[in-house]
């Protein structure tokens, strides 16, 4: 090698070319030979042209079919809700390919640059978008109330390509593994054809509310039906609960179920909406002619009541009559009145606008003083149903008591007045007819409606005090012209005193001597023959002579002593007319006298209560 360069160093360039020259020369003789051999075999065999036809590949299963959302017994699939499958397949060919569920196993057709259709019998539930092959596709149907769906749907799925040369689905069909697999189930709805309730009903009572509903299906388990009452006609069907206020809910039931509610105490009168909503154990509701229909549920009028204890006569002390001859005024009487639709009405206004009362001696009773304006006596009776020019009572709702609906009670406030003949009930046998008796008041209420409670008397008796009052009609006592030893014989001169108290009564007298110069400031001198002593004058329930006055009866006037004169005045029994009495009076001139003129005095007049058998 160390030589080589040496060598070429010192060649020629011609001996490069003719060495090239040479090489070139032996190829091409070496092809030309070649070929020629290879036109010689060509030349001795025939040509055939080779041909295959390479076949469409159905996809493969990747991942089985099944329910998306399990459906089954236990959670049906609602009707009107959709249901969906999913699976994987993957195409050899890497074509895309449907899924298609169908109700039997008999095997689908493929169509071409389309999806498959359901094998003969059969009904497709779904079937998927074209889907890339590898990917998952899904295949989804809205269920509804009438066929093809049934209470329970068998189902198959396959998968195939839409190649436009000889598609193919796959021959194995998949029908899902453990709960989500064949059938699914559709949840119809319950039927609902009639709600209605029992009211009229009063506050505090139970209102019924019923259905006349059903549900269909039966697989596994028949579905039962529950009844909600709404105030408004709004339910939620994600909550299947009221939007507004839940009335009343039923439990679960076969058929026709049934709901109750207890109206609450107080509630006003009037109507209300309730809307009845069925829901099946599924939460599926029904959309029957009934559903949100309103069974207008009645509260009835209650009928108010008073209680014996709430009611107050003359706030509880005794009764005092003050005027004479006339009426005292001012009495009074408290009573609470109730409802249970409440003490307000729906309207806002009084629920109970109007009452009877009547004020009476207690052996009257209720029965016969009951306010009415023939049962009305001033002694012992006085009703709300007479005129107010005869009786003025004034009853008046507080303002404040009744705080609106949710209240049930009202109170009154009265004032009455009474007339001084009014029977008393004070004191013991000796000085009142009716000591045993006292005076009471009786209510009844009469609500909106016309509705009356009963008529109660209250529990607690007012005694009415003795009203001992007198009028003296005759203000002079004119004996008439004497002469000194002479004397009126009978007694016919008379004083008149009438009763205007409650009481029937006697009276007793005293008297001061008469003289020429009487005034009341200035008594007469003790003279025997210008004053005339009171002892002169005598008195009687009638015209005796003066000497049976005097002597008998020992009725001689006096001016220190009052002398009582039983005579047994009885009470007044009309507002119109008094009861009177009468007094006879007597006199004699002393024989001393001797100082002529006209000679006055004064005699005064005391009331006292008579004995009550004399009344």
């Amino acid at each position: 090698m160390k030589e080589l360069p040496q060598y070429i160093h010192t060649a020629g360039k011609i001996t490069i070319v003719t060495a090239l020259f040479g090489v070139v020369l032996f190829v091409s003789a070496f092809l030309l030979n070649l070929g020629s051999q290879k036109v010689q075999e060509v030349q001795a065999q025939s040509q055939a042209t080779t041909s295959v036809t390479v076949l469409n590949t159905p996809p493969q299963w990747t991942v089985d079919a099944q329910e998306l959302v399990q459906s089954s017994t236990s959670t049906p699939t609602n009707s009107g809700s959709s249901i969906t499958w999913t699976a994987k397949a993957t195409d050899s060919n890497s074509e895309s390919y449907y899924l298609i569920i169908c109700s039997a196993s008999t095997t689908p057709t493929p169509n071409a640059a389309a999806a498959p259709t359901c094998g003969a019998g059969a009904k497709r539930w779904a079937v998927s978008s074209f889907t890339t092959s590898g990917a998952t596709s899904t295949a989804a149907t809205t269920t509804t109330e009438v066929v093809p769906f049934l209470e329970q749907n068998h189902w198959v799925a396959w998968v195939c390509d839409a190649v436009a040369s000889n598609p193919r689905c796959n021959s194995t069909f998949k029908n899902g593994s453990g709960a989500r697999m064949s059938p699914f189930n559709v949840n119809k709805r319950p039927t609902f054809t009639a709600f209605y309730d029992n009211s009229p009903t009063l506050p505090g009572a139970v209102v019924t509310f019923r259905a006349t509903s059903t549900d269909t299906d039966v697989v596994s388990t028949a579905d039962t039906v529950r009844l909600t009452v709404c105030s408004t006609n709004s339910f939620s069907t994600t909550t299947d609960t009221c939007t507004a206020t839940t009335i009343a809910t039923s439990s679960l039931s076969a058929s026709n179920p049934t709901a109750t509610y207890t109206i609450t105490i107080p509630t006003p009168d009037q109507n209300y909406a309730a809307y009845g909503f069925i829901i099946d154990n599924h939460g599926h509701e029904s959309i029957g002619a009934a559903q949100g229909t309103d069974s207008v549920l009645t509260v009835s009028n209650a009928t108010p009541s008073i209680t014996a204890a709430q009611i107050t006569l003359n706030n509880g002390g005794p009764i005092v009559l003050t005027t004479a001859a006339g009426q005292t005024t001012g009495f009074p009487l408290q009573f609470i009145a109730r409802d249970n639709n409440s003490c307000r009405n729906s309207s806002s206004g009084n629920e109970i606008p109007r009452y009877v009362v009547s004020v009476y001696r207690s052996g009257v009773g209720s029965t016969t003083c009951n306010g009415s304006s023939g049962a009305y006596n001033a002694n012992n009776c006085y009703g709300s149903r007479i005129a107010t020019t005869t009786w003025n009572l004034s009853c008046t709702a507080s303002t404040t008591s009744c705080t609106g609906t949710s209240d049930i009670d009202q109170i009154f406030n009265c004032t009455f007045p009474l007339w001084y003949i009014a029977d008393p009930t004070d004191a013991g046998a000796t000085n009142t007819v009716f000591f045993a008796q006292n005076w009471r008041a009786a209510i009844s209420a009469i609500d909106d409606g016309n509705a009356t409670s009963s008529f109660v008397q209250s529990s607690i008796g007012q005694e009415l005090n003795s009203l001992l009052a007198f009028a003296l009609n005759t203000l002079a006592i004119p004996y008439g012209q004497l002469e000194p030893g002479q004397k009126t014989d009978p007694l016919v001169a008379t004083t008149t005193i009438e009763a205007t108290g409650n009481v029937g009564m006697d009276e007793r007298l005293t008297g001061k001597a008469m003289c020429t110069n009487f005034t009341n400031a200035v008594s007469c001198r003790n003279s025997a023959t210008s004053t005339i002593s009171d002892n002169n004058q005598v008195f009687a329930t009638s015209s005796v002579t003066y000497g049976f006055a005097t002597a008998t009866l020992g009725n001689i006037l006096s001016s220190t002593t009052q002398r009582e004169l039983e005579l047994n005045v009885k009470k007044s029994t009309t507002t119109s007319v008094t009861a009177k009495g009468r007094t006879y009076w007597g006199i004699k001139i002393p024989s001393t006298i001797t100082l002529a003129g006209s000679y006055t005095g004064q005699n005064t007049f005391y009331a006292v209560t008579g004995e009550p058998a004399f009344w």
